[in-house]
């Protein structure tokens, strides 16, 4: 008993007749041929993103852009592939060969863009020199066909550059480029990182030849500068390029001079070391002698202060010493001129009393020099006045004792 078959949804097949005819079943089916040959068809299925290369039986090409798919008819087809489109972004560029009728023309496509090459069309394979991972640039090593058209870097050291003195050293240099003009690049070299070392290698070589090692050393900070780098610009513009800048990274010289130096920099840094420490200990203790004669200072201004508060203090207890005394003999005085005014005015008065009553006893007729005797009958001191008759009027004092 023969079976209908089945061909189900996204299958295709051929059925094959005895006679060597054939036709082609999509599913969903199902068919009843007892007496055909089937043979399932592979099927081929481009995304987006992505192309279908069909290479027809009779020698021609097909570039089908996806979403897409295709069946896959040996009679038809000799090989179907799936292909990445090209991609780029906005800072990259493919240059793109297309042969036409005039011949192989070049165009550069700049993205961002996504684009199906079509079948007489190729991309320019770009081989320049890199690091092939121990440090060293090699040619060839660099395969791509994406140009980078931002501003881009790389790393290189010099080797082998001899000063005057014969000093071997390698220059460790980063160089900072852009692409600028593709055209240019493509008619004027085939590997733009091989041009760049040619013109640094000669640069530094001619910087360094002039002068000895220790010239070299002091002089290292002018490889920073793009002036030092005549032939890697004037060669980077000759091939569409622009160096953006160069920084020197350092030197190696060989080991027995790398040994001296770096012993000689070992002895700098330990005399530098012991010259900030002993610097150090000076500013301590100048800071120390200093912050002595502040607290001295402010030492000898609180004790100045102090004198000078106690001075005050002594000073206004005197003067209210010598003001309390002033006015005691202020009253003292004017108590003792009030007492001798009083007895000059009871002299006074007594002297007016007793001449009233002289007066009285003048007036009375009495013999006032009687009545003295009298009244002081015991007199300090008695006068006797005589007049020697011998001698006329003359006359003597005698004083009794």
């Amino acid at each position: 008993m023969i079976l209908p078959r089945t061909i189900r949804d996204g299958e295709a097949a051929i059925l094959w007749s005895p006679k060597g005819t054939r036709r082609i079943i999509t599913g969903p089916s199902v068919i009843f041929a007892p007496f055909e040959r089937m043979e399932m068809l592979p099927r081929r299925v481009a995304r987006d993103g992505e192309f279908l290369v069909v290479h027809h039986a009779d020698g021609t090409t097909e570039h089908i852009p996806g979403p897409c798919e295709r069946w896959f008819d040996p009679l038809l087809h000799s090989r179907m592939d799936v292909e990445r489109a090209i991609d780029l972004d906005s800072h990259e560029a493919v240059v793109i060969y297309r042969e036409g009728k005039e011949g192989v023309r070049h165009c550069i496509l700049r993205g961002p863009a996504v684009h199906v090459p079509e079948p007489n069309e190729w991309l320019h394979q770009f081989r320049w020199h890199a690091d092939n991972g121990k440090g060293r640039k090699v040619p060839g090593a660099l395969k791509f066909q994406k140009l980078r058209v931002i501003p881009d870097q790389m790393y290189f050291d010099v080797e082998g550059v001899r000063t005057s003195d014969e000093a071997l050293v390698t220059v460790k240099l980063m160089v900072f480029f852009e692409l600028m003009d593709i055209e240019r690049m493509l008619a004027s070299t085939h590997d733009p990182i091989a041009d760049f070392i040619n013109a640094l290698t000669a640069d530094v070589i001619q910087f360094a030849c002039g002068s000895d090692f220790e010239t070299f050393k002091s002089d290292a900070e002018r490889l920073n500068d793009l002036r030092t780098y005549q032939e890697l610009t004037t060669g980077a513009k000759r091939i569409g390029y622009r160096i953006n800048k160069v920084v020197y990274r350092g030197y190696l010289a060989p080991g027995k001079l790398q040994q001296m130096h770096d012993n000689a920099i070992e002895t700098r840094t330990r005399l530098l070391l012991e010259s900030e420490t002993e610097q150090r200990k000076q500013e301590v203790a100048d800071l120390q002698q200093a912050r002595d004669h502040e607290r001295a200072a402010r030492d000898r201004e609180e004790e100045q202060r102090n004198l000078s508060h106690r001075l005050d203090l002594s000073r206004r207890t005197r003067l209210d010493e010598l003001s309390g005394t002033r006015e005691q003999e202020q009253l003292e005085l004017e108590l003792l001129t009030q007492k001798q005014e009083a007895e000059v005015v009871h002299r006074q008065r007594m002297i007016e009393l007793q001449a009233d009553e002289w007066l009285r006893l003048k007036d009375a007729g009495a013999d006032l020099t009687a009545v003295l005797v009298a009244k002081e009958r015991n007199p300090d001191k008695v006068i006797r006045l005589e007049q020697e008759a011998s001698q006329g009027t003359g006359v003597h004092l005698h004083e009794a004792v």
